[in-house]
């Protein structure tokens, strides 16, 4: 795998570098946006990590640019992932909060890769998910968060108010897209998949 690592911080980016290329395998490293746009113009990536601190070029406008690759990337955030940054655009494909291990990386992005190698599609209520797009089709790209809520709804299992971010984030991308699904919570059950009429 040949993963971009894009942080501001060089010692991060090293210490990263020498973790995690043993088990993913090469690890690129950038410390600037400007340096990012041209690894992304001259090279081809299996995975991204963004850190949002990025400086010189706006988080946004990189995240847009590995979308239009189709480059999974992950933001690197410091606070705790919220509806707001869910719902805005672009959004990644996964964000990972500070402070992380190098396990907790290793983990985020071979379940990023995974899901991005897909060809999985998740009937939700009439919404065709496309797995390894991370987007409803035709409407809202999902984060891995989000596709791991609707997978658990859809099979019936617990999805645990820890999940509340994404499941307000869903309800809004699945009205967006027009759907009569509504994600709920029922008392003693937790968040339900429902159709609006229930």
């Amino acid at each position: 795998m040949k993963v971009l690592f894009a942080a501001p911080d060089r010692d991060l980016l090293e210490c990263y570098k020498k973790l995690l290329e043993p088990d993913l395998g090469e690890i690129v490293t950038s410390f600037d946006g400007t340096q990012v746009l041209s690894l992304l113009s001259s090279e081809s990536f299996d995975v991204a990590i963004l850190d949002e601190m990025i400086p010189r070029v706006e988080f946004g406008r990189i995240v847009a640019r590995m979308r239009e690759k189709k480059l999974p990337v992950i933001g690197l955030i410091n606070e705790p992932v919220n509806v707001i940054r869910l719902t805005g655009e672009p959004t990644a494909n996964d964000y990972l909060s500070y402070p992380f291990s190098a396990k907790d990386v290793i983990k985020i992005i071979n379940d990023t890769a995974e899901k991005a190698a897909s060809d999985e599609k998740l009937d939700v209520s009439g919404l065709e998910i496309e797995v390894g797009d991370f987007r409803i089709r035709g409407g809202s790209y999902l984060t891995a968060g989000e596709i791991d809520v609707l997978k658990s709804l859809v099979n019936g299992d617990t999805v645990t108010e820890s999940m509340g971010a994404y499941v307000s984030a869903l309800n809004e991308k699945i009205a967006k897209a027009g759907s009569k699904a509504t994600i709920k919570y029922k008392t003693k059950k937790g968040f339900e998949l429902v159709t609006c009429d229930e």
